[in-house]
């Protein structure tokens, strides 16, 4: 193998090691994540991809949280043996009766 040929096949391993290809996006999807990426990151898909990554990991945790929060929030109105008054996080209370599931 020449000397060129080896540069040319180093060159083709560093662009697999750092290129993702993604098939089969939708036209407008590619539009919109295209023009996000030219006005906030500047063209940089790499980052922009990376970003849209961290946020989905940060509502899909926040979406299985409040799940939880909701379970305990209807456990605590529902349930009778509690005293009548609920305090909330922001420091507010509410009493039971005024609170209407359904």
């Amino acid at each position: 193998m020449s000397e060129f040929q080896e540069e040319t096949q180093k060159i083709i391993e560093k662009i697999k090691t750092k290129s993702l290809v993604i098939n089969r996006v939708p036209k407008n999807i590619k539009d919109e994540f295209i023009n996000f990426a030219d006005e906030e990151f500047e063209s940089d898909y790499g980052m922009c991809l990376k970003s849209v990554w961290d946020n989905f990991k940060l509502w899909k945790m926040f979406f299985e949280n409040i799940d939880m929060k909701l379970d305990k929030i209807i456990e605590l109105i529902g349930n009778e043996s509690q005293e009548e008054e609920i305090k909330l996080l922001s420091g507010k209370s509410i009493n039971k009766r005024e609170v209407k599931i359904g």
